[in-house]
């Protein structure tokens, strides 16, 4: 029998690297590297701005950055 293995980042935000789509407002949550849930809001700019409010700083992987262009690139196909 296969072991399932365990996702710390799925425990922590089991909605993470998804668009959520309410209404105008368009909002995605990342895990940083050291584990922090990092909410992200875009607009119709080619912009993610991320809420750093609880954080004194962010550490962003590189595939947290390539999820957040493919997060943008969604959304530029949501808004079209």
């Amino acid at each position: 029998m296969k072991k399932k293995e365990f996702n710390i980042e799925d425990a922590l935000c089991p909605e993470r690297d998804k668009l959520i789509i309410e209404g105008e407002i368009i909002t995605a949550k990342i895990v940083d590297a050291e584990l922090d849930v990092i909410d992200c809001t875009f607009h119709d700019d080619g912009c993610v701005h991320l809420n750093t409010k609880d954080y004194a700083y962010l550490t962003l992987t590189r595939g947290n950055l390539e999820m957040l262009l493919g997060l943008v690139d969604e959304v530029e196909l949501e808004i079209i």
